[in-house]
């Protein structure tokens, strides 16, 4: 890792925790040990360290995780975008990525190995079948303008173009 990564990487984790991506699939000839049973990975990944936001094994991490770069890293990396105008976006996302997680803990879908995504659309199918009282419905308003506003951010400040 250069510097600048370890100033942004080491402090977002996003590409990794199943905030970013669903999965990582293997690339023709990836010799990851995470894909010794699948040709793909689901997120969060199982090599992530939430507490570190690093990888265990970093020196030998899927292809397409070498490979991605988020908007952030590509900014900083092109003098476009400053360190701290770049960490100010990691942690405003990081946020609401927290907020999106208390308030799917909060309606009951706290399975930590799934990815937000697939969480939320676990929870959409089950308030769509008519399983939430009122009370619940108020958090999933509150949770459906919380994803809404982490995509945005997700589509505008980390994919890349």
């Amino acid at each position: 890792m250069t510097p600048r990564m370890d100033l942004l990487c080491l402090q977002c984790g996003l590409c990794c925790n199943g905030v970013l991506f669903a999965d990582v699939r293997s690339e023709p000839g990836d010799r990851s040990p995470l894909f010794t049973e699948h040709a793909r990975v689901r997120q969060p990944c199982p090599a992530f360290q939430a507490t570190t936001c690093a990888c265990a094994i970093y020196a030998d991490r899927p292809a397409r995780c070498r490979k991605f770069a988020c908007r952030q890293l590509l900014g900083v990396q092109s003098g476009k975008l400053g360190v701290p105008e770049a960490l100010k976006r990691i942690q405003a996302v990081r946020r609401l990525a927290a907020k999106v997680e208390r308030l799917l803990n909060e309606l009951g879908f706290n399975e930590p190995t799934l990815p937000l995504s697939r969480r939320f659309q676990h929870c959409q199918r089950t308030a769509s079948r008519g399983k939430f009282d009122r009370k619940q419905l108020e958090v999933l308003a509150e949770l459906q303008l919380t994803v809404h506003e982490l995509n945005l951010r997700l589509a505008r400040d980390f994919y890349p173009a």
